[in-house]
Protein backbone atom coordinates (compact mmCIF):
# COMPACT_ATOMS: atom_id res chain seq x y z
CA UNK A 1 0.00 0.00 0.00
CA UNK A 2 1.44 3.41 -0.99
CA UNK A 3 2.50 5.98 1.57
CA UNK A 4 0.19 8.59 0.00
CA UNK A 5 -2.83 6.29 0.34
CA UNK A 6 -1.97 5.53 3.97
CA UNK A 7 -1.54 9.25 4.66
CA UNK A 8 -4.92 10.07 3.18
CA UNK A 9 -6.68 7.22 5.00
CA UNK A 10 -5.08 8.00 8.34
CA UNK A 11 -5.66 11.75 8.14
CA UNK A 12 -9.31 11.27 7.26
CA UNK A 13 -9.68 8.89 10.18
CA UNK A 14 -8.21 11.19 12.82
CA UNK A 15 -9.75 14.35 11.35
CA UNK A 16 -13.15 12.68 11.56
CA UNK A 17 -12.48 12.10 15.25
CA UNK A 18 -11.38 15.73 15.55
CA UNK A 19 -14.60 16.98 14.01
CA UNK A 20 -16.92 14.77 16.02
CA UNK A 21 -15.16 15.19 19.37
CA UNK A 22 -13.78 18.73 18.81
CA UNK A 23 -10.19 17.69 19.55
CA UNK A 24 -7.37 20.14 18.72
CA UNK A 25 -5.91 19.73 15.26
CA UNK A 26 -2.42 19.47 16.81
CA UNK A 27 -3.45 15.91 17.57
CA UNK A 28 -2.56 15.09 13.97
CA UNK A 29 1.08 15.85 14.72
CA UNK A 30 1.31 13.58 17.78
CA UNK A 31 1.76 10.29 15.85
CA UNK A 32 -0.48 7.88 17.70
CA UNK A 33 0.84 4.41 18.52
CA UNK A 34 -1.16 2.90 15.67
CA UNK A 35 0.43 5.26 13.14
CA UNK A 36 2.35 3.11 10.58
CA UNK A 37 6.10 3.62 10.31
CA UNK A 38 5.90 4.48 6.61
CA UNK A 39 3.38 7.22 7.44
CA UNK A 40 5.79 8.66 9.99
CA UNK A 41 8.51 8.61 7.34
CA UNK A 42 6.23 10.25 4.80
CA UNK A 43 5.22 13.06 7.17
CA UNK A 44 8.84 13.54 8.14
CA UNK A 45 9.76 13.97 4.47
CA UNK A 46 6.87 16.39 3.92
CA UNK A 47 8.10 18.65 6.72
CA UNK A 48 11.36 19.11 4.81
CA UNK A 49 9.53 20.55 1.80
CA UNK A 50 9.62 24.12 3.00
CA UNK A 51 11.41 27.09 1.46
CA UNK A 52 13.97 29.14 3.30
CA UNK A 53 11.46 31.69 4.58
CA UNK A 54 12.27 34.56 6.87
CA UNK A 55 9.58 36.19 8.99
CA UNK A 56 9.57 39.96 8.80
CA UNK A 57 7.86 41.73 11.67
CA UNK A 58 7.75 45.40 12.56
CA UNK A 59 6.94 46.01 16.22
CA UNK A 60 5.25 49.33 15.49
CA UNK A 61 3.05 49.00 12.43
CA UNK A 62 2.42 52.32 10.67
CA UNK A 63 -0.97 53.95 11.10
CA UNK A 64 -3.24 54.53 8.15
CA UNK A 65 -4.95 57.91 8.44
CA UNK A 66 -7.91 56.85 6.30
CA UNK A 67 -9.10 53.22 6.38
CA UNK A 68 -12.84 53.60 5.88
CA UNK A 69 -14.26 50.63 4.02
CA UNK A 70 -11.17 48.46 4.42
CA UNK A 71 -11.67 44.93 5.67
CA UNK A 72 -9.62 43.73 8.64
CA UNK A 73 -7.67 41.51 6.23
CA UNK A 74 -6.82 44.29 3.77
CA UNK A 75 -5.84 46.72 6.53
CA UNK A 76 -3.59 44.09 8.09
CA UNK A 77 -1.91 43.43 4.74
CA UNK A 78 -1.25 47.11 4.04
CA UNK A 79 0.24 48.00 7.43
CA UNK A 80 2.29 44.78 7.44
CA UNK A 81 3.76 45.16 3.96
CA UNK A 82 4.66 48.87 4.15
CA UNK A 83 7.46 48.42 6.76
CA UNK A 84 9.08 45.69 4.63
CA UNK A 85 8.98 47.92 1.55
CA UNK A 86 10.58 50.70 3.59
CA UNK A 87 13.29 48.35 4.86
CA UNK A 88 14.15 47.15 1.35
CA UNK A 89 14.10 50.69 -0.06
CA UNK A 90 16.47 51.95 2.64
CA UNK A 91 18.90 49.13 1.90
CA UNK A 92 18.93 50.17 -1.77
CA UNK A 93 18.86 53.98 -1.30
CA UNK A 94 15.54 54.08 -3.09
CA UNK A 95 13.55 57.33 -3.40
CA UNK A 96 10.59 56.26 -5.54
CA UNK A 97 8.15 53.34 -5.23
CA UNK A 98 5.99 52.12 -8.10
CA UNK A 99 2.85 50.64 -6.56
CA UNK A 100 1.45 48.12 -9.06
CA UNK A 101 -2.28 47.59 -8.69
CA UNK A 102 -2.63 50.63 -6.44
CA UNK A 103 -6.38 50.14 -5.95
CA UNK A 104 -7.70 53.17 -4.02
CA UNK A 105 -4.21 54.27 -3.03
CA UNK A 106 -4.11 53.14 0.59
CA UNK A 107 -0.61 51.63 0.37
CA UNK A 108 0.67 54.47 -1.82
CA UNK A 109 -0.44 57.14 0.66
CA UNK A 110 0.87 55.14 3.61
CA UNK A 111 4.34 54.87 2.04
CA UNK A 112 4.55 58.64 1.69
CA UNK A 113 2.74 59.62 4.87
CA UNK A 114 4.90 57.41 7.10
CA UNK A 115 8.15 57.04 5.15
CA UNK A 116 8.24 60.07 2.79
CA UNK A 117 8.66 58.13 -0.45
CA UNK A 118 7.49 59.49 -3.76
CA UNK A 119 4.99 56.98 -5.12
CA UNK A 120 3.61 56.29 -8.58
CA UNK A 121 0.46 54.21 -8.19
CA UNK A 122 -0.45 52.33 -11.37
CA UNK A 123 -4.01 51.07 -11.58
CA UNK A 124 -6.10 49.84 -14.52
CA UNK A 125 -9.40 51.17 -13.14
CA UNK A 126 -10.15 54.84 -13.81
CA UNK A 127 -12.75 54.73 -11.03
CA UNK A 128 -10.08 53.69 -8.52
CA UNK A 129 -7.74 56.39 -9.83
CA UNK A 130 -10.41 59.03 -9.20
CA UNK A 131 -11.07 57.65 -5.71
CA UNK A 132 -7.34 57.69 -4.97
CA UNK A 133 -7.13 61.39 -5.80
CA UNK A 134 -10.34 62.07 -3.88
CA UNK A 135 -8.85 60.46 -0.77
CA UNK A 136 -5.66 62.45 -1.33
CA UNK A 137 -7.51 65.75 -1.40
CA UNK A 138 -9.50 64.90 1.71
CA UNK A 139 -7.05 63.01 3.92
CA UNK A 140 -3.53 63.48 2.49
CA UNK A 141 -3.27 67.03 1.09
CA UNK A 142 0.45 67.17 1.91
CA UNK A 143 1.14 64.26 -0.44
CA UNK A 144 0.26 66.24 -3.57
CA UNK A 145 3.26 66.27 -5.84
CA UNK A 146 4.64 63.19 -4.09
CA UNK A 147 1.91 60.59 -4.70
CA UNK A 148 0.62 60.30 -8.26
CA UNK A 149 -1.78 57.84 -9.87
CA UNK A 150 -1.82 56.68 -13.47
CA UNK A 151 -4.24 54.45 -15.37
CA UNK A 152 -2.48 51.63 -17.17
CA UNK A 153 -2.98 47.89 -17.61
CA UNK A 154 0.30 46.12 -16.84
CA UNK A 155 1.47 43.53 -19.35
CA UNK A 156 4.80 42.20 -20.64
CA UNK A 157 5.17 45.24 -22.93
CA UNK A 158 4.64 47.86 -20.21
CA UNK A 159 8.32 48.71 -19.68
CA UNK A 160 8.38 51.78 -21.93
CA UNK A 161 5.05 53.03 -20.60
CA UNK A 162 6.23 52.74 -17.00
CA UNK A 163 9.40 54.65 -17.82
CA UNK A 164 7.36 57.36 -19.58
CA UNK A 165 4.92 57.69 -16.67
CA UNK A 166 7.79 57.93 -14.22
CA UNK A 167 9.34 60.77 -16.23
CA UNK A 168 5.97 62.51 -16.61
CA UNK A 169 5.12 62.56 -12.92
CA UNK A 170 8.62 62.64 -11.41
CA UNK A 171 11.14 64.37 -13.74
CA UNK A 172 14.40 62.38 -13.95
CA UNK A 173 12.64 59.61 -12.00
CA UNK A 174 14.11 56.94 -14.27
CA UNK A 175 17.56 58.22 -13.34
CA UNK A 176 16.97 57.37 -9.69
CA UNK A 177 16.76 54.13 -7.76
CA UNK A 178 13.22 52.77 -7.95
CA UNK A 179 11.38 49.95 -6.15
CA UNK A 180 8.48 48.01 -7.65
CA UNK A 181 5.91 46.91 -5.08
CA UNK A 182 2.63 45.06 -5.33
CA UNK A 183 0.26 44.00 -2.58
CA UNK A 184 -1.93 41.66 -4.65
CA UNK A 185 0.12 40.46 -7.61
CA UNK A 186 -2.58 38.11 -8.82
CA UNK A 187 -2.05 35.14 -11.11
CA UNK A 188 0.11 35.96 -14.17
CA UNK A 189 0.66 39.55 -13.00
CA UNK A 190 3.33 38.45 -10.53
CA UNK A 191 5.41 36.83 -13.31
CA UNK A 192 4.87 39.87 -15.52
CA UNK A 193 6.21 42.09 -12.73
CA UNK A 194 9.23 39.84 -12.22
CA UNK A 195 9.97 40.03 -15.94
CA UNK A 196 9.64 43.84 -15.97
CA UNK A 197 11.90 44.03 -12.93
CA UNK A 198 14.58 42.15 -14.84
CA UNK A 199 14.31 44.47 -17.88
CA UNK A 200 14.00 47.93 -16.29
CA UNK A 201 17.49 49.10 -15.32
CA UNK A 202 16.28 51.87 -13.03
CA UNK A 203 14.28 49.41 -10.88
CA UNK A 204 16.75 48.23 -8.24
CA UNK A 205 14.53 46.26 -5.87
CA UNK A 206 11.20 44.50 -5.73
CA UNK A 207 8.64 43.55 -3.06
CA UNK A 208 5.46 41.79 -4.22
CA UNK A 209 2.93 39.45 -2.63
CA UNK A 210 1.73 36.85 -5.18
CA UNK A 211 -1.76 35.40 -4.93
CA UNK A 212 -4.52 33.68 -6.96
CA UNK A 213 -2.19 31.02 -8.38
CA UNK A 214 -5.17 29.07 -9.74
CA UNK A 215 -5.96 31.91 -12.16
CA UNK A 216 -2.70 31.52 -14.09
CA UNK A 217 -3.61 31.23 -17.76
CA UNK A 218 -3.58 27.88 -19.46
CA UNK A 219 -1.55 27.70 -22.65
CA UNK A 220 -2.53 24.22 -23.71
CA UNK A 221 -4.90 21.71 -22.23
CA UNK A 222 -5.81 18.10 -22.99
CA UNK A 223 -7.91 15.60 -21.11
CA UNK A 224 -4.84 14.30 -19.29
CA UNK A 225 -2.45 17.28 -19.20
CA UNK A 226 -2.43 21.00 -18.48
CA UNK A 227 0.27 23.46 -19.54
CA UNK A 228 0.37 26.97 -18.13
CA UNK A 229 1.61 30.12 -19.79
CA UNK A 230 3.70 31.33 -16.84
CA UNK A 231 4.14 28.25 -14.69
CA UNK A 232 6.70 27.00 -14.25
CA UNK A 233 8.68 30.18 -14.89
CA UNK A 234 12.24 29.06 -14.14
CA UNK A 235 14.27 26.83 -16.46
CA UNK A 236 15.13 24.55 -13.55
CA UNK A 237 11.48 23.83 -12.82
CA UNK A 238 10.63 23.54 -16.52
CA UNK A 239 13.26 20.80 -16.83
CA UNK A 240 11.96 19.05 -13.71
CA UNK A 241 8.36 19.26 -14.91
CA UNK A 242 9.38 17.67 -18.19
CA UNK A 243 11.39 14.93 -16.50
CA UNK A 244 8.60 13.95 -14.08
CA UNK A 245 5.68 14.70 -16.45
CA UNK A 246 4.31 17.13 -13.88
CA UNK A 247 1.73 18.42 -16.34
CA UNK A 248 -0.28 15.31 -15.42
CA UNK A 249 -0.70 16.20 -11.75
CA UNK A 250 0.41 19.81 -11.17
CA UNK A 251 -2.74 21.19 -12.78
CA UNK A 252 -5.45 23.72 -11.95
CA UNK A 253 -6.68 21.81 -8.86
CA UNK A 254 -3.08 21.75 -7.55
CA UNK A 255 -2.79 25.55 -7.94
CA UNK A 256 -6.20 26.01 -6.36
CA UNK A 257 -5.04 23.93 -3.40
CA UNK A 258 -2.01 26.24 -3.08
CA UNK A 259 -4.51 29.08 -2.54
CA UNK A 260 -6.43 27.41 0.28
CA UNK A 261 -6.30 28.44 3.91
CA UNK A 262 -3.22 27.42 5.85
CA UNK A 263 -2.88 24.82 8.56
CA UNK A 264 -2.68 27.57 11.19
CA UNK A 265 -5.91 29.14 9.96
CA UNK A 266 -7.67 25.76 10.05
CA UNK A 267 -6.47 25.11 13.60
CA UNK A 268 -7.77 28.49 14.75
CA UNK A 269 -11.30 28.02 13.45
CA UNK A 270 -13.97 27.87 16.13
CA UNK A 271 -16.69 25.24 16.25
CA UNK A 272 -19.13 27.76 14.80
CA UNK A 273 -16.62 28.59 12.04
CA UNK A 274 -16.41 24.90 11.13
CA UNK A 275 -20.17 24.51 11.12
CA UNK A 276 -20.68 27.60 8.98
CA UNK A 277 -17.94 26.56 6.54
CA UNK A 278 -19.10 22.95 6.25
CA UNK A 279 -22.71 23.92 5.55
CA UNK A 280 -21.70 26.62 3.08
CA UNK A 281 -19.52 24.18 1.12
CA UNK A 282 -22.18 21.50 1.21
CA UNK A 283 -24.82 23.94 -0.02
CA UNK A 284 -22.60 24.87 -2.95
CA UNK A 285 -21.82 21.20 -3.66
CA UNK A 286 -25.54 20.39 -3.71
CA UNK A 287 -26.16 23.25 -6.11
CA UNK A 288 -23.36 22.08 -8.42
CA UNK A 289 -24.63 18.50 -8.36
CA UNK A 290 -28.20 19.44 -9.26
CA UNK A 291 -26.98 21.81 -11.98
CA UNK A 292 -24.78 19.05 -13.39
CA UNK A 293 -27.75 16.66 -13.50
CA UNK A 294 -29.72 19.35 -15.31
CA UNK A 295 -26.92 19.51 -17.89
CA UNK A 296 -26.37 23.24 -17.47
CA UNK A 297 -24.15 25.66 -15.55
CA UNK A 298 -24.68 28.11 -12.73
CA UNK A 299 -23.39 31.63 -13.23
CA UNK A 300 -23.20 34.67 -10.98
CA UNK A 301 -25.24 37.67 -12.05
CA UNK A 302 -22.46 39.96 -10.89
CA UNK A 303 -18.73 39.51 -10.41
CA UNK A 304 -18.93 39.26 -6.64
CA UNK A 305 -22.11 38.06 -5.04
CA UNK A 306 -20.85 38.86 -1.59
CA UNK A 307 -20.30 36.75 1.49
CA UNK A 308 -22.31 37.24 4.63
CA UNK A 309 -19.72 36.34 7.23
CA UNK A 310 -22.11 37.27 10.00
CA UNK A 311 -24.69 34.72 8.93
CA UNK A 312 -25.58 32.03 11.39
CA UNK A 313 -24.00 28.61 11.07
CA UNK A 314 -27.58 27.31 11.31
CA UNK A 315 -28.82 29.12 8.19
CA UNK A 316 -31.21 26.67 6.55
CA UNK A 317 -30.95 25.40 3.00
CA UNK A 318 -34.20 27.02 1.88
CA UNK A 319 -32.87 30.46 2.87
CA UNK A 320 -29.75 29.72 0.83
CA UNK A 321 -31.86 28.83 -2.21
CA UNK A 322 -34.01 31.93 -1.81
CA UNK A 323 -30.91 34.15 -1.72
CA UNK A 324 -29.55 32.52 -4.90
CA UNK A 325 -32.49 33.83 -6.92
CA UNK A 326 -31.04 37.35 -6.92
CA UNK A 327 -27.36 36.43 -7.31
CA UNK A 328 -27.16 33.46 -9.69
CA UNK A 329 -28.80 32.06 -12.78
CA UNK A 330 -28.73 28.82 -14.76
CA UNK A 331 -27.19 28.80 -18.23
CA UNK A 332 -27.99 26.12 -20.80
CA UNK A 333 -25.99 25.58 -23.96
CA UNK A 334 -27.63 26.29 -27.31
CA UNK A 335 -28.19 22.60 -28.04
CA UNK A 336 -29.94 21.84 -24.74
CA UNK A 337 -33.30 20.14 -25.20
CA UNK A 338 -36.31 19.74 -22.97
CA UNK A 339 -37.59 21.89 -20.12
CA UNK A 340 -35.21 24.64 -18.99
CA UNK A 341 -35.47 25.59 -15.34
CA UNK A 342 -34.45 28.65 -13.34
CA UNK A 343 -33.08 28.63 -9.80
CA UNK A 344 -36.32 30.15 -8.53
CA UNK A 345 -38.54 27.53 -10.16
CA UNK A 346 -40.42 25.21 -7.84
CA UNK A 347 -39.19 22.10 -9.67
CA UNK A 348 -35.53 23.10 -9.41
CA UNK A 349 -35.86 23.91 -5.72
CA UNK A 350 -37.64 20.59 -5.12
CA UNK A 351 -34.73 18.70 -6.71
CA UNK A 352 -32.16 20.70 -4.74
CA UNK A 353 -34.01 20.17 -1.45
CA UNK A 354 -34.26 16.43 -2.09
CA UNK A 355 -30.52 16.24 -2.72
CA UNK A 356 -29.84 18.26 0.44
CA UNK A 357 -31.94 15.90 2.55
CA UNK A 358 -29.85 13.00 1.24
CA UNK A 359 -26.56 14.59 2.35
CA UNK A 360 -27.31 17.03 5.18
CA UNK A 361 -25.85 14.67 7.78
CA UNK A 362 -22.53 14.47 5.90
CA UNK A 363 -21.48 18.09 6.40
CA UNK A 364 -18.73 17.13 8.83
CA UNK A 365 -16.93 15.36 5.97
CA UNK A 366 -16.31 18.77 4.41
CA UNK A 367 -14.13 19.66 7.39
CA UNK A 368 -12.36 16.32 7.19
CA UNK A 369 -11.36 17.08 3.62
CA UNK A 370 -10.60 20.72 4.44
CA UNK A 371 -8.24 19.54 7.16
CA UNK A 372 -6.54 17.22 4.68
CA UNK A 373 -6.17 20.13 2.27
CA UNK A 374 -4.70 22.33 5.00
CA UNK A 375 -2.14 19.67 5.86
CA UNK A 376 -0.64 19.74 2.35
CA UNK A 377 -1.49 23.31 1.26
CA UNK A 378 1.93 24.70 2.15
CA UNK A 379 3.70 22.11 -0.01
CA UNK A 380 1.74 23.21 -3.07
CA UNK A 381 2.31 26.90 -2.41
CA UNK A 382 6.01 26.31 -1.75
CA UNK A 383 6.45 24.84 -5.23
CA UNK A 384 4.94 27.95 -6.82
CA UNK A 385 7.04 30.32 -4.70
CA UNK A 386 10.29 28.41 -5.14
CA UNK A 387 9.81 28.40 -8.91
CA UNK A 388 9.63 32.20 -8.84
CA UNK A 389 12.64 32.49 -6.57
CA UNK A 390 14.62 30.31 -8.96
CA UNK A 391 13.39 32.40 -11.93
CA UNK A 392 14.95 35.50 -10.39
CA UNK A 393 18.14 33.74 -9.33
CA UNK A 394 18.64 32.44 -12.88
CA UNK A 395 18.69 36.06 -14.00
CA UNK A 396 21.41 36.87 -11.48
CA UNK A 397 19.34 38.60 -8.80
CA UNK A 398 19.30 38.04 -5.06
CA UNK A 399 15.89 36.81 -4.00
CA UNK A 400 14.19 35.57 -0.85
CA UNK A 401 10.73 34.82 0.51
CA UNK A 402 9.54 36.78 3.52
CA UNK A 403 6.53 35.93 5.64
CA UNK A 404 4.80 39.29 6.11
CA UNK A 405 1.26 38.80 7.39
CA UNK A 406 -0.45 36.61 9.97
CA UNK A 407 -1.69 33.70 7.87
CA UNK A 408 -4.75 33.30 10.06
CA UNK A 409 -5.87 36.76 8.93
CA UNK A 410 -4.36 36.74 5.43
CA UNK A 411 -3.54 33.25 4.05
CA UNK A 412 -1.34 34.54 1.19
CA UNK A 413 1.22 35.79 3.67
CA UNK A 414 4.47 35.65 1.65
CA UNK A 415 6.34 38.38 -0.18
CA UNK A 416 8.97 37.90 -2.86
CA UNK A 417 11.91 40.26 -2.25
CA UNK A 418 14.62 40.81 -4.86
CA UNK A 419 17.67 43.05 -5.35
CA UNK A 420 19.91 43.92 -8.23
CA UNK A 421 23.66 44.00 -7.63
Amino acid sequence: MSGCYILKTYLIKILTVYWKEKLRFDFIQSFQEDCPDNLKTLISEITKLKPNVNTYSEKCNPKLVHNSGLSRKKLHEIVSLAPLIDNICRQNDTDIVIDIGADLGYLSHLLHDNYKYSVLGIECSSQYINMGYKNQNKFYPNSKGHVKFAQHYIDENSGNEIAALLEEYFPNGSQKSVCIAGLHACADLSITILDLFSKLEFVKCLVIMPCCYHRIQLENCTEENEYFRNFPASQLFKDMFKEFKAQCFITRPFLRLACQQTMEAFKNMTTEDHERHSRSCMYRAILQEVVHLENCQVKRLKRKSGKNRNSSSKEDFQTYLNNLKSTHQLEYNDTAEGEKLNIGDEEFQRKATKKWNEHKNDCYLVEVLTGLQASIQSICENIVLLDRVEFLKEKGFECSVQKVTDDVISPRCYALVAFKA
